[in-house]
């Protein structure tokens, strides 16, 4: 999976004013779509929260994010998405995590 985050861009709300605006895609799973904010760290907080919710849409649908060569599941509610790790006893996370089950032994 890939998530771009592009430029930096100017949104003309009214005569007096603009946003600033950042177009955003995970790929393959959302297009490209614009992101916007009143300043450019508020736009980029919308973006990651997108992010987010695109990776939390895909889970609920039955996906599954790992963490980079590991079996260890993203924790989408982290604030840097880092894995979930050190909860459960080894027998429980070796193997294919879907669906969890108890393996003997």
């Amino acid at each position: 999976m890939t998530i771009a985050i592009g430029d930096r861009h100017m949104i003309s709300t009214d005569a007096d004013s603009s946003d600033v605006g950042f177009y955003i895609e995970v790929e393959p799973i959302m297009e490209r779509r614009r992101q916007a904010g009143t300043d450019s760290l508020s736009a980029l907080c919308c973006c990651i929260e997108l992010v987010r919710k695109a990776l939390k849409i895909f889970v609920a649908h039955g996906g599954v994010i790992y963490s980079p060569g590991s079996k260890l599941p993203i924790d989408l509610d982290d604030f840097a998405f880092q894995p979930l790790f050190g909860l459960l006893r080894p027998q429980y996370t070796d193997g294919n995590p879907n669906p969890y089950r108890r393996k003997d032994g």
